[in-house]
C-alpha cells in the first residue's frame, strides 16, 4: 500500500545520501508540509475567494507548484500528482471552478495525512536502526 503513496526507493536513496541527517529531513518535510496544507486550506476558505479570479488563483498555483516540488523530492508520488493537477487548474483559469479547486485541496489534505503517517513510521524505524 505504501508504494501507491510513496516511492520507497526514493526514501532509500535519501536515507543513504543523508545518513544521520535523514530523520531531520523527514521531520522538516512533515512540518513544512503541514504548513503548506494549512495555507492551501486557509486560502480557499478566505471570505471572498473565487476560483474564477486569476489574482486569487495565482498564489494557489504557486503554493501547489512549491508543494509539488518538495513532495516529488521526497518520493510522495500521489501527493506530487495532486499538486500538479491543482497547479495546472490554477494556471488554466478558464477551466477553474470552485468545486474542482475544493476537491483537489481536500484530496491533497487527505493524501498528505497518509504520507505523514508513512513518514512517521519511517522516522520510528530510524530510531531503531
Amino acid at each position: 500500500m505504501s508504494e501507491e503513496h510513496v516511492d520507497m526507493s526514493v526514501l532509500g536513496t535519501l536515507r543513504e545520501v543523508m545518513e544521520s541527517e535523514y530523520p531531520s529531513l523527514l521531520d522538516v518535510f512533515i512540518k513544512d508540509s503541514e504548513k503548506r496544507v494549512r495555507a492551501l486550506n486557509q486560502l480557499i476558505r478566505t471570505p471572498g475567494f473565487s476560483a474564477e479570479s486569476a489574482a486569487q488563483l495565482q498564489p494557489l498555483g504557486m503554493m501547489a507548484h512549491s508543494f509539488k516540488g518538495s513532495s516529488s523530492n521526497m518520493g510522495a508520488t500521489r501527493l506530487t500528482e495532486l499538486c500538479r493537477l491543482l497547479e495546472e487548474l490554477a494556471r488554466n483559469q478558464s477551466a477553474a471552478n470552485g468545486a474542482a479547486v475544493n476537491q483537489l485541496v481536500q484530496a491533497i489534505t487527505d493524501e498528505f495525512s497518509v504520507v505523514r503517517d508513512l513518514f512517521d513510521v519511517e522516522l520510528q524505524a530510524c530510531t531503531l536502526r
